[in-house]
């Protein structure tokens, strides 16, 4: 199963207080009948009465259809405001087989550590325990998110990473570092929040109201069209919004509209 050249969905935006989840999960579902081929959860993802709402939300949602779901650990909600970062084997473990009691199956398909840039615990740590749940099987592949490349390079003496995933928005381009480091250890790299500063692309949303589509639309599909191994991951909340944000896979990319992608960024 294949992680790049896709737009995954996202729950976070789901996961923060007043939503139904009925209209939630019929959401995610909908996406799925769609053509959504990755979900994008974690621990954190969590309302504070419902500590696990993003992951139970996800499992919910994919249960046997075959989605690939990413989720993380080391990073969980405790207060209205607050979350921690911890990356220690001990919590990293604990974590892991939470989710695995969640997703109720005997492996999961991809699995961060969270918070890499906020945990006090050096970066090699957590990756060592992801290492051994991967060699365990209950790990189908491992991954890290908000990290730097300092931290890539280190956690990639000690183990294969087969997935980032950080803040990287079409006009903030954020990662990009991080980027260049994916591309050339053929890494797939996902985008979180790609849709931040969007009132910078004048000439993009020219050429949005010219097409007829949205100009969220066609940032996806420029941040798509950046590098091979990116994917970017929506946080629509709405069917609707979902359905545009897999329209970027296909949507046609031109010369026009790279020229136009340019003009935004300098």
């Amino acid at each position: 199963m294949g992680l790049v050249g896709r737009v995954a969905l996202g729950v976070a935006g789901f996961s923060f207080g007043g939503r139904d989840r009925e209209v939630d999960l019929a959401t995610v579902r909908a996406g799925i009948a769609a053509g959504v081929g990755i979900l994008d959860t974690a621990r954190a993802y969590a309302q504070v009465d419902v500590p696990l709402y993003g992951e139970e939300l996800a499992a919910e949602a994919a249960r046997g259809t075959g989605v690939i779901v990413g989720t993380k650990g080391g990073h969980s909600r405790i207060g209205e405001t607050t979350w921690d970062a911890d990356i220690s084997a001990g919590r990293i473990r604990a974590d892991v087989e939470g989710s695995l009691r969640v997703f109720g199956g005997e492996q999961l398909d991809l699995y961060y550590l969270h918070r890499v840039d906020l945990a006090e615990q050096p970066v090699e740590e957590g990756t060592s325990v992801l290492a051994e749940l991967r060699d365990e099987g209950k790990l189908a592949r491992i991954g890290l998110s908000n990290v730097d490349v300092p931290g890539l390079e280190r956690a990639a003496r000690v183990a294969r990473i087969d997935a980032v995933q950080n803040l990287h928005s079409a006009m903030g381009r954020e990662s990009a570092e991080v980027l260049v480091w994916c591309e050339a250890n053929d890494v797939p790299f996902f985008a979180y929040s790609p849709l931040r500063h969007s009132a910078g692309a004048a000439h993009l949303a020219a050429m949005a109201a010219e097409r007829g589509v949205s100009l969220q639309r066609l940032q996806l599909r420029a941040l798509l069209a950046s590098s091979p191994v990116l994917s970017v991951v929506s946080g629509a909340t709405r069917p609707e919004t979902v359905l545009d944000s897999l329209a970027a896979e296909t949507e046609p990319w031109d010369e026009a509209l790279q020229a136009a992608y340019t003009a935004d960024l300098s």
